[in-house]
């Protein structure tokens, strides 16, 4: 905690003319005045006016803190304002351009005014200055060299996690992944390094390095996979972040157990993979892996799922679920997932290795690894009206209205049944199919009946993967046409 080792101006005016600034540590004004306490700076003059202007920063923060200043004012002669500008980094005689400046502020009277918090970009030293000025336009300032006034902006200390790919046979090749966090904004380098095998301290000259760009801020890095590894062993990585302006640099150390890497004969692990069963638009889907024939083998199975219509697994996976291998040998289940869309979903499991087992994956469309996600199908109206009745070897038709389909397809089937035919139940007189491309009204063809009687129309929408099948019923008076023997005199069967 800063202490405000009291940076105090006084001044005295007298007839218009400043006659003195003095600027006083606390340790000085006490030595003077034989005082417990530190005394503020004055600047005496005649008239024993005296205006007081005390200023206390605030304390060191890590970067991407926030730092600010505190003036206090005391015997002013009314109101005025206060302009605070803070110097640095490391300008220890602010002759450069401030990097923050603050104000006017108001000063109304005597009290403690704060300037308000800055965020400072770069570590480093910063210096306040606070200037008040009176309402007749006089000045006061606290100077560069107040220790009061200054403040450390500390370099942000990131952390480095680091995870090794897992063993390989003898020939193969290792990558490590190193994670940065925590830093500021972190540029730089992160520089992997591979010992071994049976170099446990990591002393002797490494077997691989790779120097790898901190572009991307806080983030994954991994390093180039190293050259065959051909003699077997436990190899050993080790990261180090460099550091920059506003990161302190960290490593880690050697013989880290996430950093090792085991070189040899692995075993290699069978994955059999059995996907859920298809579901409608709104079910759950999942997927199980067996790994078999493992050496006690632990790590993770990481379950993808790709689509819908994603033949080939090429674009952006739907869902990434990583599973514990926490029982050796077993069956693994991926969590469920409730697809949004229709169509054909594709899984793929893939098992991390460890250092006694080899990785083992599936493909995409493996057998058992795809599921139909079925779209809900909506049901549609189907409202019918027959032609009206008439005579014996004149056309007769219907006519079906298909209404609230989701873009139905397919197609409307017409039967007609008669004469006398009430049940429906004999072979129909005439059947007409019309195809359906989008809700509305479609006619069947006409047919010329030769019996007179009453004929029943059936119109039946066959449904498509959005819709639901729907049809008429036998009976419906709409539906009816009743076909009469014409009379001597002509005539019309229906008014």
């Amino acid at each position: 905690m800063k202490t405000a080792r009291s940076h105090s101006v006084r001044r005295q005016a007298a007839q218009g003319a400043l006659l003195s600034l003095a600027l006083l540590t606390s340790a000085a004004s006490a030595a003077a005045l034989g005082a417990q306490a530190a005394a503020p700076m004055t600047a005496v003059g005649l008239n024993q006016a005296l205006q007081t202007l005390t200023t206390v920063a605030s304390e060191d923060v890590a970067i991407g803190g926030e730092v600010s200043d505190t003036a206090t004012l005391a015997a002013t002669e009314g109101p005025g304002s206060l302009s605070f500008s803070l110097y640095g980094p490391n300008d220890d005689t602010c002759e450069n351009a401030p990097a923050f400046t603050v104000g006017p502020v108001a000063a109304p009277g005597d009290g403690s005014y704060p300037s308000g918090p800055v965020t400072p970009t770069v570590a480093g030293t910063y210096h306040w200055v606070a200037e008040y000025t009176d309402q007749n336009g006089r000045t006061i300032a606290t100077s560069c060299d107040d220790e009061a006034e200054e403040v450390v902006v500390t370099q942000a200390v990131p952390t480095l996690t680091t995870v090794a790919s897992p063993g390989v046979p003898v020939g193969g090749t290792a990558t490590d992944t190193a994670t940065l966090a925590g830093g500021f904004e972190p540029t730089g380098t992160i520089t992997f390094r591979l010992f071994g095998p049976g170099d446990d301290v990591c002393e002797a000259a490494p077997v691989f390095v790779d120097e790898v760009d901190v572009d991307s801020g806080n983030d994954d890095y991994t390093s180039d996979a190293s050259g065959p590894l051909t003699t077997a062993g436990t190899y050993h990585w080790t990261a180090f972040y460099a550091g920059d302006a506003n990161n302190a640099a960290i490593g880690t150390v050697c013989n880290e157990p996430s950093e090792n890497v085991v070189v040899g004969a692995l075993a290699t692990p069978s994955l059999v993979t059995n996907a859920s069963d298809d579901v409608d638009l709104g079910g759950s889907i999942s997927d199980t892996a067996t790994l078999a024939d493992g050496d006690d083998p632990s790590g993770t199975i990481t379950f993808t799922l790709y689509g819908p219509d994603d033949a080939t697994c090429a674009g952006e996976p739907v869902v990434t679920d990583g599973v514990t291998v926490d029982a050796g040998n077993g069956s693994y289940t991926s969590a469920g997932i409730t697809p949004t869309a229709p169509g054909t979903y594709r899984w793929i499991a893939a098992y991390s290795g460890d250092a006694n087992n080899a990785p083992a994956a599936t493909a995409c469309n493996d057998e058992n690894e795809s599921v139909v996600v079925r779209a809900v199908p909506v049901t549609p109206t189907l409202v019918t009206e027959a032609s009206r009745d008439t005579y014996v070897g004149k056309r007769v038709h219907d006519t079906a209205t298909l209404a609230g389909g989701e873009d139905p397809t397919g197609t409307i089937t017409f039967t007609l049944y008669g004469p006398d035919d009430a049940t429906c139940s004999r072979t129909p007189v005439f059947t007409s199919t019309v195809a359906v491309d989008d809700n509305g009204q479609y006619r069947s063809g006409a047919f010329r009946p030769y019996q007179p009687g009453t004929y029943q129309w059936v119109a039946a929408y066959s449904g498509d993967e959005n819709n639901e099948a729907v049809s008429t019923d036998c009976g419906d008076p709409a539906e009816q046409v009743v076909v009469r023997r014409k009379g001597p005199y002509g005539g019309s069967p229906r008014p």
